[in-house]
């Protein structure tokens, strides 16, 4: 299977994880045309991989497939302001290319992953305004690149990992929001 197969049924499964579009929004999810025509959906140039999957604000309802996974050069996943519920799935640490992972003012349950860290490239986490719980992972102290994490709005117990204290990037006053 090409990689570019791989993306395309990842994405339909991810589609078929959403129980409300009220807007409609992915109608353009469909054979008729490539699916880095899809709303929401950005490839890069060279090699036709998705690398941004955008669906901020569109009230979609469902849960975060765990096919994202398999979208193994995704870079940026917004899908904030939404009614997505259920787990983060733990297939999210497939994706080393990740950076950009925001899914604030959901209504997503459980943990927090702790094999995130697998993302070892991640900058930004913005998981506030959502129904998570337990601590924040100690192992996303390992991110040397963590520059914002936002996990405020849950109902998340314990204190900020000592593992933090090693985040010389993570400016605490403006970039870790609990």
């Amino acid at each position: 299977m090409s990689g570019n197969e791989t993306d395309w049924l990842a994405l339909l499964e991810i589609k078929a994880r959403i129980t409300a579009d009220p807007h409609g929004v992915l109608t353009s999810w469909n054979e008729t045309m490539h699916f880095c025509n899809w709303h929401g959906v950005t490839c890069g140039r060279r090699h036709q991989r998705v690398t941004m999957l955008d669906l901020n604000s569109l009230k979609l309802a469902g849960s975060v497939s765990p096919h994202v996974g398999n979208l193994s050069f995704l870079c940026v996943i917004h899908l904030v302001g939404n009614r997505f519920s259920h787990e983060i799935p733990p297939e999210i640490r497939l994706l080393h290319r990740l950076h950009d992972l925001q899914l604030a003012n959901n209504s997503l349950s459980g943990e927090i992953p702790s094999n995130l860290s697998a993302c070892s490239q991640l900058h930004t986490i913005d998981l506030g305004y959502n129904s998570l719980v337990g601590r924040i992972p100690d192992e996303l102290g390992t991110l040397s690149k963590l520059l914002k994490i936002a996990v405020d709005n849950n109902n998340l117990t314990g204190n900020v990992p000592y593992s933090f204290s090693n985040l010389s990037s993570l400016g605490f006053q403006q970039h870790l929001i609990i």
